[in-house]
C-alpha cells in the first residue's frame, strides 16, 4: 500500500516539524471518506504546507510505520465512540484504554482498527503524541459523497487540527 504525501515522498518517519496529519477512510463508502476529504481540504491551505499531510486511504497497519520518529500524529477518522452522528471528538493516544472499555471502534474498513494499532505502538514503545479527530458517520453506503451533516463538520475538524498543531 502507498500512501498519497503532499509535503514528503518519504512516508516513513518523520521529518521538518515531526509533525504528521492523517486523513483515514474509503471516499467510496460515504462518510467514512471523512479523513480523505478533510486532508483534501488541509492540502489546499496555506497555513499548512509546512506540514506532512497523508491521504491514509483503508489501510491501518501501515500507520505503524508513518509514526516512526515523529513527535506528533493528527489521525482524522470517521469513528464511533457512542457520540451521536455528525459529533466530533477528539481522543489522545492515553484515553484509548477508556474507549476500548467502551466499545470504541472505527468504521473505515481498515485491516487493523486503531484500537489494535494502538496497542501495537505501546508495545513497540512508539511515544509519538497521537491524536484522533473523529466524527460519527450518518450513512457509510457505497456513494462518493458526504452526508450534508458530516460535509459540515469539515470546518470544525480543520479548526481542532490547527488548535492541536498551533497553527
Amino acid at each position: 500500500m502507498t500512501f498519497t504525501s503532499k509535503n514528503n515522498s518519504n512516508n516513513s518517519g518523520c521529518t521538518g516539524t515531526g509533525v504528521k496529519i492523517i486523513g483515514f477512510g474509503n471516499k467510496y463508502r460515504s462518510d467514512d471518506g471523512i479523513g480523505i476529504r478533510v486532508v483534501e481540504e488541509l492540502e489546499r491551505l496555506d497555513s499548512f504546507k509546512n506540514i506532512e499531510i497523508i491521504d491514509g486511504g483503508t489501510s491501518g497497519t501501515n500507520l505503524i510505520f508513518l509514526l516512526k520518529d515523529c513527535r506528533k500524529v493528527i489521525i482524522i477518522d470517521a469513528v464511533d465512540t457512542g457520540q451521536n452522528i455528525g459529533d466530533v471528538v477528539n481522543i489522545k493516544v492515553n484515553d484509548i484504554e477508556e474507549f476500548i472499555k467502551r466499545g470504541y471502534k472505527s468504521l473505515s474498513l481498515h485491516d487493523l482498527n486503531l484500537v489494535d494499532i494502538f496497542s501495537l505502538l505501546k508495545v513497540l514503545k512508539i511515544n509519538a503524541d497521537i491524536s484522533i479527530i473523529g466524527v460519527r458517520p450518518k450513512n457509510i453506503d457505497f456513494g462518493d459523497r458526504l452526508s450534508p451533516e458530516i460535509e459540515e463538520k469539515i470546518p470544525e475538524i480543520i479548526s481542532i487540527i490547527k488548535k492541536e498543531t498551533g497553527i
